[in-house]
């Protein structure tokens, strides 16, 4: 077991040693504010009412063409509930564009309570310029995967 420990440190300090290697080369954590909106779309519906979205987020960049963006969405109508999703998404950088995947846990937030879910995963797509973010995502539960979706687009500022 010693020397399963051992290894696995070993291995853990050589990875992280290239890693920093490659992260003192850009400006590799970006924090961005972003607005949009989000809808639900389900078999039979096409896009209902749709919900203000303002999601700070990190953008952390691991290599030169990978980033961990956690981040923590918070939902809207104006009513009487707000729906949270906190999450980390996977993103693929290229030039001009980034496409990831992750998860998200869902947390609705009444006057009387919170709800939570399970985690959610969640795709999105996007545009990056010199400052501006333009996203689209999808955001499905595990059960019925596709069929109870939550879709949405923002546009962010990045710092």
């Amino acid at each position: 077991m010693k020397k399963i420990i051992l290894a696995v440190l070993v291995v853990s300090l050589a990875v992280g040693g290239g890693f920093r290697q490659a992260y003192a080369q850009d400006k590799k954590v970006e924090f961005s504010l972003n607005l949009g909106v989000m809808s639900y779309l389900g078999p039979n519906d096409s896009l209902s009412k749709f919900l203000l979205a303002f999601t700070p987020q990190v953008d952390i960049h691991v290599t030169k063409g990978f980033m961990v963006s956690p981040e923590a969405m918070v939902v809207t109508d104006f009513g009487d509930y707000f729906v949270g999703f906190p999450g980390v998404i996977f993103n693929y950088t290229g030039k001009g564009f980034f496409a990831g995947v992750g998860v998200v846990y869902p947390v609705v937030i009444t006057e009387e309570e919170w709800i939570s879910g399970a985690l959610w995963p969640k795709f999105n797509l996007g545009y990056r310029g010199k400052r501006i973010n333009l996203t689209a995502y999808l955001i499905t539960p595990t059960v019925d995967m596709f069929r109870e979706n939550l879709v949405g687009a923002t546009i962010g500022y990045r710092f």
